[in-house]
């Protein structure tokens, strides 16, 4: 996450960007973590499993408390598209079709939301841990 750039509609302080930059530093994972999906997961939600993790690997974003959530949203993507795909062969679009097609549509931003799989996510996240660093400068009046 670049901080602190012209047009980015806030001017950082040396202080800001240093504890932003340190954040997105710490997000980056010291040691890897084996996540296993859980045994009930059908092969497609298997496959959107391991291409998270893949993808997240290189990222201090998901845990091994992570798991069942991560196994909840695996399971939604692939309802998700289940629906698509029928909405998408089904000529006569029906009503609860296309309510079932997004509520989990709810349920996949929810989840995504919660484990960071989006960038809005990881910001808050990036965030937080910069806050969490403190302000020196505030320090010296307590």
């Amino acid at each position: 996450m670049e901080v602190g750039h012209h047009g980015s509609g806030k001017h950082w302080t040396k202080a800001e960007k240093a504890a932003r930059e340190a954040a997105a530093a710490e997000i980056a994972r010291k040691e890897p973590v084996k996540l296993e999906p859980p045994d009930w997961l059908s092969k497609e939600a298997r496959r959107v499993w391991r291409k998270i993790v893949k993808n997240a690997a290189d990222v201090n974003l998901l845990d091994i408390l992570d798991e069942n959530t991560l196994a909840v949203y695996c399971n939604a993507v692939v309802e998700y598209r289940k629906c698509a795909q029928e909405l998408g062969e089904d000529e006569k679009k029906s009503l609860d079709a296309v309510k079932e097609q997004q509520a989990w549509a709810r349920v996949i931003t929810s989840l995504s939301d919660k484990l960071g799989l989006n960038p809005s996510a990881r910001a808050r996240l990036v965030k937080k841990k910069a806050e969490a660093q403190g302000d020196d400068f505030g320090n010296e009046f307590d």
